[in-house]
């Protein structure tokens, strides 16, 4: 059980220490983060708003559908996914690259 705790423990402080960023030659970092920040907003709403309303086939008002990519219904945690390709999707289309 200990040894399980310390590498959950490291597997926390590694993440932590990414340092990949979404760079745009042009843009001076403080508009790269108000950039992130926008684009990190608008995937948590579309993504909150496609699992309540069920844009994908799921959610409170279609609740015998499930997901046409696996079957399986959001509570296994798709919403997460969604956001983040959204966001990668929001920030791509602002002409940033990860670095």
């Amino acid at each position: 059980m200990i040894r399980f705790l310390s590498l959950l423990l490291l597997a926390a402080m590694l993440s932590a220490c990414n340092t990949t960023r979404w760079v745009r030659p042009d843009t001076a970092s403080e508009q790269a983060d108000r950039d992130d920040i926008d684009c990190q907003r608008w995937a948590a709403r579309e993504a909150s708003t496609a699992a309540f309303y069920g844009a994908y086939g799921y959610g409170p008002y279609n609740r015998r559908i499930t997901r046409p990519d696996t079957g399986l219904p959001d509570r296994y945690g798709y919403r997460v996914r969604d956001e983040a390709g959204l966001h990668n999707l929001c920030m791509r289309t602002k002409g940033y690259q990860r670095q």
